[in-house]
């Protein structure tokens, strides 16, 4: 995708001389890889290759054309296809006791941490990926029992 937008920034970016900035490409990632999750090597590994992706065309692009490449590493938000293919509906409401900060992320967030990037107030900024995920990649992976896994409550 990067590459199929780089011939339509290349002809809208101001150059160098302009204080406005380029253009601006922000890829979505997760944070899978940023500690670990069961059953998810592909997936992480598919997230690691957009964060390298993001930050080896920032220099790329950056320096070449005046293009800035950005990221955002998404944590669980709740009402995404995400969310439900890896936590099952009846334990979504406990996994919110395992965030630090007590919730799950909403689309809102994103978007917010999207327009940040994208607009001026994000113009120097280029290779980051922004972690938007309540901080849960700060602390250890908690592991849900067995039992949770399969969809039962403890002890079931």
């Amino acid at each position: 995708m990067c590459h199929a937008a780089l011939k339509y920034l290349k002809k809208v970016a101001p150059g160098r001389d302009s204080s406005s900035g380029g253009g601006s490409i922000i890829n979505i990632s997760a944070t899978l890889h940023y500690t670990a999750s069961r059953y998810q090597i592909h997936v992480s590994a598919a997230k690691v290759a957009v964060d390298a992706t993001t930050r080896n065309l920032a220099l790329e692009w950056g320096t070449d054309y005046d293009i800035r490449v950005n990221g955002i590493a998404t944590g669980p938000i709740g009402g995404t296809p995400g969310m439900s293919k890896l936590v099952p509906e009846e334990i979504e409401n406990k996994t919110r006791e395992y965030m630090p900060l007590y919730k799950l992320g909403e689309k809102w967030d994103i978007a917010m941490a999207a327009l940040y990037l994208s607009c001026d107030s994000g113009k120097y900024m280029s290779g980051l990926t922004m972690v938007v995920d309540g901080g849960l990649c700060l602390s250890k992976p908690r592991h849900l029992a067995k039992e949770w896994r399969r969809g039962l409550g403890p002890g079931e």
